[in-house]
């Protein structure tokens, strides 16, 4: 209780967003609201803020439809491999049992956040001014499930997300926009398509002539066709697909030779000199000192997702404090009380 109670005041800066309600689905938690998304998408209202705590247990065993503005804040992810994080080194997942898709955002949830959640299959996007950023989205893309990450809305961002597939045997793109979205924003983001077998053809982010973006500080594993599109200061670690039409490639770094002459672009640049490759899943993702990505993006910044004006956060911590050390003995004195120490850092 006395946790949950520092976190509630830990969480009063997000008041803005309207009441905050805690959601919990550990196994015995009393000190809660709801005990899983569902129920807590019907009974908040919309422009209030759901906290998902940390969990073994998932937040939906059904497909969620997002139909109202809200901010849904979970505790990051990776928890467990990198320093200064949570206590609770659980994530928050949401993954639909039985179906592909995990959440749809109906138009009525127009200007919702998600931070800070891991999602265990796709999303699809339908509705316009909806902010992605700081998860964890693992696409399991095998048998029926042949699903992408939809975009069909405009004014979308995907910022500081670790998208990947999970033992995949089929290939759809990672991310797909659909026909005359305008607006749309993937900075940050590492996306990996891990389909073993799918051949050269497979792809991390697809977008038609149609519709216009803009692609920065991305590390690609797995190939783009997108047009229409500003695309500069990313790495590409993939023999796949480059195809960029009618679109500004400027300041990015290509294993191979795919990318456009000129316009500070990199190709044939060995994986081996780029990164530090050791530490946890994302943090391998850092520049060498040696790199040819330190400072050669447009504008001076870095190349890859730890450059750039909103660089990538390990873990996914979401931008409010965190209680990463909790020290507490089980019985008090009757003249101290109960002496309680709490490590608390600010995110950004």
């Amino acid at each position: 209780m006395k946790t949950l109670n520092v976190i509630l005041f830990l969480l009063s800066s997000l008041g803005a967003f309207g009441k905050i309600w805690i959601v919990d689905s550990n196994p015995g938690s009393t000190a809660k609201d709801f005990a899983n998304l569902p129920s807590a998408q019907t009974g908040a209202a919309a422009g209030d803020t759901l906290y998902l705590v940390g969990s073994p247990v998932y937040y939906t065993g059904e497909r969620i439809y997002l139909t109202k503005r809200l901010v849904i804040i979970g505790p990051g992810y990776f928890l467990n491999e990198n320093p200064d994080t949570q206590t609770n080194i659980n994530p928050a997942s949401i993954w639909s049992y039985n179906t592909c898709e995990a959440i749809i955002f109906e138009p009525g949830s127009s200007g919702t956040v998600l931070m800070g959640v891991t999602v265990l299959g796709s999303i699809t996007v339908n509705a316009n001014n909806i902010l992605l950023k700081r998860n964890h989205f693992a696409l399991y893309p095998s048998g029926a499930c042949n699903s992408s990450n939809v975009i069909n809305a405009s004014n979308v961002m995907m910022v500081q997300n670790y998208i990947e597939t999970i033992g995949a045997s089929n290939s759809p793109p990672l991310v797909q926009v659909t026909a005359g979205r305008s607006g749309i924003v993937f900075a940050n983001n590492y996306f990996s398509h891990n389909c073993s077998g799918c051949g050269g053809g497979i792809l991390a982010l697809t977008s038609p002539a149609s519709s216009s973006l803009e692609v920065s500080n991305n590390i690609f594993k797995g190939g783009i066709n997108v047009a229409n599109a500003i695309v500069q200061n990313n790495f590409f670690n993939t023999d796949n697909t480059f195809v960029a039409s009618a679109s500004i490639v400027r300041n990015n770094i290509h294993t191979n030779g795919y990318l456009p002459a000129g316009n500070g672009n990199i190709n044939s640049s060995s994986l081996g000199l780029r990164f530090v490759d050791t530490g946890s899943t994302d943090g391998r993702w850092k520049l060498k000192p040696t790199s040819p990505g330190l400072g050669t993006g447009f504008g001076g910044v870095d190349v890859g997702i730890f450059g750039g004006a909103e660089p990538y956060v390990l873990s996914g911590i979401p931008p409010i404090p965190t209680i990463y050390s909790l020290t507490a003995p089980t019985v008090g004195e009757k003249n101290t009380g109960l002496p309680i120490q709490i490590k608390v850092k600010s995110n950004n």
